[in-house]
């Protein structure tokens, strides 16, 4: 699906990568351990990725979906993996910024891993349907404060708390409902199992069809589609707000000629015009290339917003 002549840019990359790829490349198959489960939108994506690997630089990736704890089962994977540049992660980075901000003892932190680089930015927004009587994250509020109980599917701790401390900012209580992914939330919403749901980009397609509705952007900015719905932070819920990356990591001590492949291996991603339409037209994300070093700084800086965020809810 994703099989293309390398374009020009992607080319120049590739020169300019040539002696680390040239000193390095896989072995043999490499894992691409994925936080997501089978079917869902993570896990296409993940997919994608290592189809792009492998069309480009001949690399045979192998996805294993590990999913749980928000990311945490892959993370504790990952780290325990040899550092040879054969097993990778696919994962948000709030897997690494949030998770032991919420847990001290998930068993891992950022300095048990080696960044390289994310692919996009999530597209997370609180959905309802079309029909639904109310069409703002205003329009819950008060429905919950004239008595309605709003059930919200949640994919992960982060979502959790987040919905969590937007009800607590307002003085009303919303229900989380877990789900092990948006996808999964998308489909109990328009079976009617319950009344909202937070998804990271699979509501799109459904919004375009005028099936679903955006009712808020947990990003800093607007959602793609659904753009009318205000920000959260627009709302005064600032805390709330993601700013999740969908990414790649390897463990820590990772050899240099093989983390100076594997990144170049990553930003190739964005010279990929099919896994580019496929993420921006398919998944309605937004593509945007960040390289390791920003992405470690962003993750590590992340702590203190989350920190924010827990101690709002304590």
């Amino acid at each position: 699906m994703f099989k293309k002549a390398l374009t020009g840019a992607a080319v120049a990359l590739s020169l300019l990568a040539a002696p680390a790829l040239a000193e390095w490349k896989p072995d043999g198959p490499v894992t691409m351990v994925t936080m997501f489960p089978p079917g869902g939108g993570g896990d296409v994506l993940s997919r994608a990725v290592a189809k792009h690997f492998e069309d480009t630089l001949g690399w045979n990736v192998v996805v294993d979906n590990k999913p749980g704890g928000g990311g945490a089962a892959m993370a504790k994977i990952l780290k325990d993996s040899p550092a040879d540049g054969m097993t990778i992660g696919f994962a948000v980075s709030e897997t690494f910024s949030f998770a032991p901000v919420m847990n001290p003892k998930v068993g891992y932190n950022a300095d048990d891993f080696t960044f390289l680089g994310s692919i996009a930015n999530t597209q997370i927004g609180w959905i309802a349907p079309a029909d639904a009587p109310y069409n703002s994250l205003e329009d819950l509020v008060a429905a919950a404060k004239d008595g309605a109980d709003i059930a919200v599917g949640v994919f992960s701790p982060r979502s959790n708390a987040a919905v969590r401390a937007i009800g607590k900012n307002f003085g009303v209580t919303f229900t989380p409902i877990p789900f092990k992914s948006g996808a999964e939330g998308i489909s109990n919403v328009m079976n009617g199992h319950v009344t909202t749901t937070l998804a990271a980009g699979p509501q799109a397609p459904h919004v375009r069809a005028g099936d679903l509705k955006v009712l808020a952007s947990f990003e800093a900015d607007r959602l793609v589609v659904g753009a009318d719905a205000k920000t959260v932070s627009e709302s005064g819920v600032d805390v709330a707000t993601f700013r999740a990356k969908w990414m790649l990591a390897a463990p820590s001590g990772l050899p240099q000629e093989a983390e100076t492949a594997w990144k170049a291996a990553v930003e190739s991603t964005m010279e990929n015009d099919e896994l580019r339409a496929f993420i921006t037209d398919k998944m309605s994300l937004k593509m945007v290339f960040t390289p390791a070093e920003t992405l470690r700084d962003e993750i590590v800086g992340g702590r203190s917003a989350n920190e924010t965020l827990i101690g709002f809810l304590r």
